[in-house]
């Protein structure tokens, strides 16, 4: 945390605590429930393309059959890794594998000519961690088959005196498609690995499908771990789009890149949890559950990040007042030593009309988008006439909208009568003029404090 003391009319780049020593001696608010972010899983070896996979926070390994792991294993892609990270502060996960790869497979066959049995098994999805699927058919000491489907060599399901292949494929295993000779009866095996599935590689055409699925679901907040700079340009596209277009109050957090938005938030370094190192693409699923979670009353500056033990790729002071002036987001170590959140800003560095210096404030973005939601909720097309009436009846609604923000201390200065008003003589036919004023209510991220001595 910064620190020193300040100069009166002079305000500091980063926030801190900053005291001046003088001598004095004379001379002789109910808020919105938020918290669902979204997380690609680029790289994934193992689960349904192109669906949003929807993960609790308590049941997180509700949907270990289509991940293919519990989110607190260690696959290859480091994907488990930024859920686990996410769920530090988000409520609800929703995972997309971008690209399908190959299924891997197996086959089992006893007899020959006419009295051949072919059993096929097939991963229930591709990529390559269904070559650890594996399964047992063996004799059941009273009739038919036991049959047993491990992954991992552990065993997930198990299926007792079986008799045919229509049997077993009746069961509808999570982990395998079982299909093969119509009538024929289980053929005996002591064990057979699954083989041949492949990962696929993802396309920026992949990503760009799921951008616009996203358009189809509800979330707060959106991680984006990519580093290729024509993602990131899609993806910063995509959230003007839905915020200016579309009318979702959502943010994405892209690692290293220095968008101008409001909607985006650009993270320029990372922390290590446990004996890993997490890339700033990694850590973008941290900052977005942090943003998702965090209501319109909220700041994240000097907030701590659960678990972490060290800021990878610190700044330095003068490195921190250049990254805040860029509209950077990023770590530092706090006095105690642990790893918090320096400023809790997002990418906009422009600050022409209309958007002043106030707009780059996360928590100020988050009560102007709650504040958004309301009237959307609230105003819906064709539930009010358009006369007097529905004008004075729409007034009301739109004044204790805003007693009701500067009720939980997310709004201030609130003028009853002249903050919420709809022109009445613009209004005409299908279509009403209102003009809203609103002061959002900032953290106090720095405090200057002048000691007087004696």
């Amino acid at each position: 945390m910064a620190g020193g003391t300040f100069t009166p009319g002079l305000e500091k780049v980063r926030p801190g605590i900053y005291i001046n020593l003088e001598s004095s001696r004379p001379e002789p608010t109910p808020q919105e429930v938020a918290g669902t972010v979204v997380i690609p899983l680029v790289g994934h070896d193992y689960g349904p393309a192109g669906e949003f996979i929807a993960l609790d926070k308590t049941a997180p390994d509700k949907q270990i059959t289509k991940l293919g792991y519990s989110i607190y294993d260690d696959d290859p892609s480091g994907n488990m890794l930024m859920i686990r990270e996410a769920f530090k502060r988000a409520r609800v996960v929703l995972a997309y594998i971008p690209t399908a790869g190959t299924a891997a497979n197996g086959v089992v066959t006893t007899g020959a000519d006419k009295t051949l049995v072919t059993l096929n098994a097939s991963a229930k999805y591709g990529g390559t961690r269904g070559n650890a699927l594996s399964f047992s058919i063996v004799a059941n000491p009273v009739a038919g088959f036991d049959v047993t489907v491990y992954l991992d060599g552990a065993a997930v399901a198990l299926y007792k005196g079986l008799a045919t292949i229509a049997d077993l494929a009746a069961q509808n295993n999570a982990y395998i498609t079982f299909s093969g000779t119509d009538g024929g009866a289980l053929p005996p095996t002591a064990g057979l690995t699954l083989t041949g599935g492949a990962n696929a590689t993802t396309s920026n055409n992949d990503i760009a499908a799921f951008l616009d699925a996203v358009e189809t679901v509800h979330f707060n907040a959106l991680a984006a771990p990519f580093t290729d700079s024509d993602l990131q340009q899609i993806v910063a596209e995509k959230i003007r789009v839905l915020r200016d277009s579309v009318g979702k109050t959502v943010t994405a957090v892209v690692a290293g890149f220095a968008a101008n938005h409001e909607g985006i938030v650009n993270l320029t370094n990372s922390y290590s949890v446990g004996g890993t190192a997490l890339t700033v693409a990694q850590a973008t699923a941290w900052v977005a559950a942090a943003c998702a979670a965090a209501t319109y009353t909220q700041s994240n500056t000097n907030t701590v990040v659960e678990g972490a033990l060290r800021v990878v790729d610190e700044k330095t002071n003068e490195d921190a007042e250049a990254a805040i002036l860029a509209g950077e987001f990023f770590f530092s170590t706090s006095d105690a030593g642990t790893v918090m959140v320096e400023y809790d800003i997002n990418s906009l560095t422009d600050f022409a009309k209309p958007k002043d210096k106030s707009y780059r404030k996360n928590r100020v973005i988050r009560v102007f988008d709650a504040f958004r939601r309301a009237l959307l909720e609230t105003f819906t097309p064709g539930k009010f006439d358009n006369n007097e009436e529905g004008f004075d009846v729409r007034e009301g609604l739109g004044r204790a909208i805003l007693l009701r923000f500067q009720g939980d201390g997310a709004i201030k200065n609130v003028d009853e009568q002249n903050d919420f008003v709809i022109d009445r003589g613009a209004s005409q036919d299908d279509s009403t003029y209102f003009t809203v004023g609103i002061q959002a209510v900032d953290s106090a991220d720095k405090s200057y404090f002048t000691v007087k001595t004696r």
